[in-house]
This record gives structure tokens, sequence and C-alpha cells, in this order.
């Protein structure tokens, strides 16, 4: 597949050492990069603009701050930021010198994950040693092709270790739900939340936030009011009695949470459930 470049304003850094590559550009507004078949492990970095890639049938963006592994054999096309410049740089290591168990690895990365200020100081250091002029090549084309190794191991580590918090942190909501599907009558505080699924307060709050929902007292007023309401609308108990079995301080605190939810009274709820054949809600 033929391969395209446009609109580069400024090629800052572009060396070989071995196998390794490091580049460093500057793209005008509206930067294209490919089609192309990559054919190295690679590193990009995306230090300022977004980047809109599309690699084989899937659309991945990036904003400034994150990086992005590539893997051989995969079709690329790079649109970078329509409305300003856009600056990035890679580490490109060719396939003969990436051992078979880090390749492994490499492929599963990728994803767009943070760019750290660990990973920063690795590639500076490659950087640097790439443009060295003087002293033994087989030696310093060593030591580059160990960082460069160093540098995309630090970042597929950090793409593993992000994809291993989502999925703990799935674990951990779904054992939060199932505790507070069972326990949500009792006097629960965010402390007691956070001891019933091992974590702490803050983590806990972290984990909602990350899902970009509510928070853990919100889930649990929640699980509360939807109880309340079930029990409005097929039984006889009283608002105080709902109160005491759903969690609530008393008859007025419920009230005052059904107004917030749902913008009308208990007894309301109940006088439209009994007297209509749809549900309030």
């Amino acid at each position: 597949m033929a391969g395209i470049i446009k609109n580069i304003s400024h090629m800052n850094l572009k060396v070989h050492r071995g196998p390794v590559v490091f580049g460093d550009v500057v793209y005008d507004p509206g930067g294209i990069c490919g089609p192309r078949v990559q054919r190295d492990y690679q590193l990009v970095i995306l230090h300022r603009g977004t980047l809109d890639l599309r690699l084989d049938e899937r659309r991945i963006e990036l904003v400034a701050g994150q990086a992005i592994l590539l893997s051989p054999e995969h079709h690329e096309l790079f649109h970078f930021t329509p409305d300003g410049k856009t600056h990035h740089s890679w580490c490109a290591i060719a396939p003969v010198a990436v051992p078979d168990d880090l390749a492994r690895a490499f492929r599963k990365g990728c994803r767009p994950a943070p760019f750290t200020a660990q990973m920063a100081t690795l590639l500076d250091l490659a950087k640097q040693l790439s443009m060295k002029t003087a002293g033994n090549a087989a030696l310093d084309d060593g030591l580059t092709l160990s960082l460069g190794l160093a540098l995309l191991c630090e970042f597929a580590n950090t793409v593993e270790a992000g994809a291993q918090d989502r999925t703990t942190g799935a674990e951990t909501l779904a054992k939060l739900e199932a505790f507070v599907l069972r326990n949500y009558a009792q006097p629960l505080q965010l402390a007691d939340l956070a001891q019933a699924v091992g974590v702490s307060q803050q983590h806990l709050m972290k984990l909602f936030r990350m899902r970009g929902s509510t928070t853990p007292k919100q889930f649990l007023y929640r699980k509360r009011l939807d109880a309340a309401s079930d029990l409005l609308s097929h039984t006889g108990l009283s608002v105080g009695e709902i109160a005491e079995r759903c969690g609530f301080a008393n008859a007025f605190h419920l009230s005052r949470k059904f107004r917030e939810a749902f913008g009308k009274s208990p007894r309301s709820w109940r006088a439209q459930a009994w007297s209509d054949r749809e549900s309030p809600r």
C-alpha cells in the first residue's frame, strides 16, 4: 500500500542507531500520514494536538500526553489536528531485534495510555545516545536498543496495568452492588461500603469517578429509593414503615429523598401507581 505524508512543517529529529529509529516531527493543521503498513514495533507519543488513527478496521483517538504502541503488518492512516499544529515523537524497533516473548506482549497493548515521566526519561536518554558520533558503535547500538526496548516495555506494562485496574474495578463495583442489595436497609456509611469490598474510601470514590456515573452514597440511596418505590406500589405499608425497611432515618427523610429523585411525594407516587395501569416513573 502506497503511503503519503502531508503537511509536515518541521522534522526535528530522525536518526537510526542499529535496528532503532527515533523521530520527532511537527505537522501543520490537517496533516496526514498514510495509508501505510506498519513494519516495526513503534511507540508513537503525542506531545501536542490530537490524532485520529485508523488502525485496520478500528478508529482510535489520542490526545496530548498519550501514546500508543503499534505492531507490524497492521494497516494505518493518521489524521492529525485539523485546526492546529500537532507535535509527536516515535521510537521504532525492527522486528528482528525484538525477542518473541516481548513481541507477543507488545502486540497485546495496542491502545492509548498516558506517556509517563519515567517513559520520557528513557526516551530522552535514548535520543541523546542515538545522536552520538564518537565511541564504540557496537556498544552504543546495544545500549540504544536496550533503552528502546525498556521504553516499549514500560509503556506495555502501563497498558497492562490499566487493563487490570479496569477489570479489578468492575469486579469491585459488582461486589459492592451485591452487598448493597443485601444490606441497603442497614445504616451504612461510606466507610462501611469500602470495607465491604476491601478497598479504601478514596479508591472506591475513584472507581465511581472512572465510571462517570455517581458516588457510592448516591448509588446506595438509589437502591433504597428503588426498594421504597416498589413497596409503595405493591404494599399497603405506611411511609414510616417503608422508610424503616429501606434504610431511611424516618418518614421525613424518605419523603425528602423521594422528592429529590422523582419530583413527587411517596403518597403521590402511591396514589398514581394505584390509579394508573402504568408505572409512575
